[in-house]
């Protein structure tokens, strides 16, 4: 990183970093910001250290917010460090990311290494609710702030979560005086929040965003207002159909992100949730066998709902396709659990099962990386074509079913 970067701007530069929910929460916070004419700067995916160099450089004076995600990538490569931030906050910890960083010991030495980098008198904003991330401020001095679902403790918290018309209602609430950035002092207040988006891994990076946006001296109702114009973020437990069955889709790919989705799925209250996930691409092998037993779990805990799973051998870009060791490691840990399922080399074949299973009651959703990008586009094709194909046929996939394609595919749509 250039020695010429510091930490002596007069804007607030604030890093995102975490295992999921980056993306989303520097979206979120800079469409508050937007709304409130804060006029922030934004790379809200880490497009290499040259891009990173550019955005602090060209807005050294002034007081224009800047929002970086900091993946651990970046981390271990040492192309960003800790001390040019005035804040860095953390969406969760969990198990992700290994073929960068070898052992989830490593991945949680860096995100420690980048807290610990902060100068003194630093923010840094925590999630609660994580014990793992608590350990990351040290005591160096950080001004910590918390926010939490369930830790009612915490700085900044969502009370009372409901689902209301495919929408997250919740009370936001500052539990204490906080001071912002520009030494103002927040007080203790709550605000109704109105958030189109499912899923409590949304309300935890909505809270991220929120928390954010008062040390930037936004006001409590501001934000909340601004979260209830928020539209949502494509797989993001995003609302594909309503027709017959209701269809979600979520990228999802590792255990923590899949265990929200599914928490998310059920608040819904459908009869039952066919879940087509697509293998982790490029995810390695622990963290394929870690998703497979997640779903696994789930699949236990949810009677007459189904798992069909695709490697989307002829619909994923090269660098996110599924290698052979991946696919194994996952259809084996299914298969020793005893868990029923079935794969689909093929991603329209995996989507046209999947409708052909579903009836009015049940949920589709779909779940997992890059593998499924290109799922909403097929399965919006085949239900436009086929408005009355959903229909309840027995359950029960009785183990592990291959299916082949009939015919081959005429070449690699992307």
């Amino acid at each position: 990183m250039n020695n010429t970067l510091n930490n002596t701007f007069a804007r607030p530069l604030i890093g995102v970093t975490g295992s999921s929910g980056k993306t989303s929460t520097i979206l979120m916070l800079n469409s508050i910001l937007e709304q409130c004419c804060k006029n922030p700067a934004m790379l809200e995916s880490w497009k290499g250290p040259a891009s990173f160099t550019k955005l602090v450089k060209n807005n050294t004076t002034g007081s224009r917010p800047l929002l970086a995600e900091v993946p651990v990538e970046a981390l271990r490569q040492r192309q960003v460090k800790g001390e040019i931030f005035q804040c860095a906050a953390l969406t969760n910890l969990t198990v992700d990311h290994l073929p960068a960083c070898g052992t989830q010991e490593r991945y949680h030495e860096l995100k420690s290494e980048f807290f610990h980098q902060l100068p003194p008198s630093a923010k840094a904003v925590l999630n609660a609710d994580d014990p793992r991330a608590l350990t990351l401020a040290g005591d160096g001095g950080l001004d910590t702030i918390t926010f939490a679902l369930h830790y009612p403790n915490a700085m900044i918290v969502a009370n009372n979560i409901r689902i209301q018309n495919f929408s997250s209602v919740f009370e936001l609430s500052v539990n204490t005086d906080i001071p912002t950035f520009s030494n103002r002092v927040i007080s203790p207040q709550t605000a109704k929040v109105h958030l189109t988006m499912l899923g409590e891994q949304n309300i935890y990076n909505a809270l991220l965003a929120a928390t954010l946006a008062l040390l930037l001296d936004v006001d409590l109702e501001s934000i909340a207002r601004a979260l209830g114009r928020f539209p949502g973020i494509r797989r993001n437990m995003e609302i594909i159909s309503v027709d017959k069955a209701l269809v979600l889709d979520d990228g999802a790919r590792n255990p923590a992100a899949i265990r929200a989705a599914l928490a998310g799925a059920k608040l819904l209250g459908k009869r039952r949730t066919l879940v087509l996930h697509g293998i982790y691409g490029k995810g390695g092998q622990t963290i394929n066998r870690c998703n497979a037993r997640e779903l696994a779990h789930w699949l236990q805990q949810s009677p007459g709902s189904q798992l069909i799973v695709t490697r989307s051998m002829y619909h994923t870009k090269h660098k996110y396709q599924v290698r052979v060791s991946e696919e194994k490691t996952f259809l084996t840990e299914l298969k020793e659990s005893k868990t029923e399922a079935a794969y689909f080399p093929d991603l329209p074949d995996a989507v046209e099962s999947i409708l052909y299973h579903a009836c009015e009651e049940d949920l589709i959703l779909l779940l997992g990386g890059p593998v499924l990008d290109r799922a909403r586009e097929i399965i919006l094709q085949s239900i436009g074509e086929n408005r009355t194909s959903l229909t309840l046929v027995p359950s029960g996939l009785g183990g592990i079913r291959t299916y082949s394609n009939l015919q081959p595919l005429a070449g690699n749509p992307t």
